[in-house]
């Protein structure tokens, strides 16, 4: 009975403990300049987004996901201190960003899963989630650009991960995101998107 409870124990603890999570590091570390942000002059924002994930084929993802996607987006918009206004479907708005925001998995990797938790994790095995952000930006004068960005979050499955604090904190996933998120904002801001005059260039690609 004590080796059964032991094993129980151990098993546990591993399920807990025995995995690790890292960033794919596609996108550079990215915090937001606003030193050279007008107060008087920001732009109001509408915003949209729609939260895609799955393995062969990604579709959209239940309430409780596109709630958790719209807060870590609403989240970084607002800490960005780059708008005036921010809102949802507001035709007013001079500014217009979409955002489609995709998880997708390798099925095979389920087996090795599987696998190692027969095994106690003592066989390791690893999977990867792969992130996609396609973003469309546009002001009230039309102009437009298309964004697209990568990363990726890969979840290592051992009993030595154990000892791979903090890299075993999930909050690594929303942390790339919201990464990606603020990536973009600096590319919307580099493209002159916040500017007074709205000198951004007309792209489509």
């Amino acid at each position: 009975m004590n080796k059964l409870a032991t094993l129980i124990i151990v098993y546990l603890i591993s399920l807990i403990s025995g995995c690790a999570m890292y960033e794919g590091g596609n996108i550079p570390s990215t915090s937001l300049d606003k030193s050279n942000i007008n107060i008087k002059n920001k732009k109001s924002l509408s915003f949209t987004s729609l939260a895609k994930g799955g393995f062969s084929k990604p579709s959209k993802q239940p309430e409780f996901a596109q709630n958790i996607i719209k807060g870590e987006l609403t989240t970084v918009l607002e800490k960005s201190g780059y708008f005036s206004r921010i809102s949802t479907n507001d035709p007013e708005a001079e500014l217009k960003l979409e955002l489609i925001i995709t998880e997708a998995g390798n099925p095979a990797a389920l087996i090795p899963a599987f696998i190692t938790g027969l095994s106690l994790y003592t066989i390791p095995s690893w999977a990867t989630s792969n992130y996609e952000v396609n973003a469309i930006i546009q002001n009230k004068e039309g102009r437009q650009k298309k964004y697209l960005l990568k990363d990726s979050v890969t979840l290592v499955q051992w009993l030595p991960m154990i000892f791979a604090f903090p890299s075993h904190d999930f909050s690594v996933v929303p942390k790339v995101r919201k990464n990606m998120y603020r990536y973009l904002l600096k590319q919307i801001k580099d493209d002159g998107f916040l500017d007074k005059t709205n000198t951004a260039i007309s792209l489509t690609n």
